[in-house]
């Protein structure tokens, strides 16, 4: 009869500590990676809302002057949604926090009567280059950007913004 040292029997295989063991570290860091992964994603979202956002704002400028006629951007807080001329044109991911003052709106105008029932009206590009409106602001976190537009010119201006209470 032959036995086996005891050293040679141990390495055959691995004890029920040295597995949880290695369970638990591929535990911790798959919860750390996943929350990493959360922040980028949060952030990836972010980003992507305020160049959404500013493309939009360019191109309703460039839709009024295009066509020779006002377009009125909204907002709709209940669904979270970005009109051009009536027309949903984004979407604002739910992480993104947004913030708006409404232009007020002059009864007897065309493009006031057509954003009442789309939403919030925001801003109003002319066909000559000009502009009327609020404000947006795209926040995470607190922080964020603002959208104005330049009433003489038309522009769309961007700039630094805190969540107001």
């Amino acid at each position: 009869m032959s036995r086996q040292p005891s050293a040679l029997r141990r390495s055959h295989g691995f004890t029920l500590l040295e597995l949880l063991v290695v369970l638990v570290l591929a535990g911790i860091t798959i919860a750390v990676v996943g929350m990493g992964g959360q922040a980028y994603m949060d952030r990836s979202r972010y980003s992507q809302a305020v160049r959404d956002v500013a493309t939009q704002l360019n191109r309703a400028r460039a839709l009024s002057m295009q066509e020779g006629r006002p377009i009125a951007v909204a907002y709709q807080p209940e669904i979270r949604k970005l009109l051009v001329d009536g027309q949903v044109s984004l979407e604002v991911p739910e992480s993104v926090m947004v913030q708006w003052e409404p232009i007020a709106r002059n009864p007897r105008s065309r493009e006031s009567a057509g954003a009442a029932s789309a939403g919030q009206l925001v801003f109003v590009f002319n066909a000559d280059g000009g502009a009327r409106g609020g404000r947006l602001a795209v926040l995470r976190g607190g922080q964020g950007v603002s959208f104005r537009v330049n009433w003489l010119l038309g522009t769309v201006e961007q700039a630094a913004a805190v969540a107001q209470s």
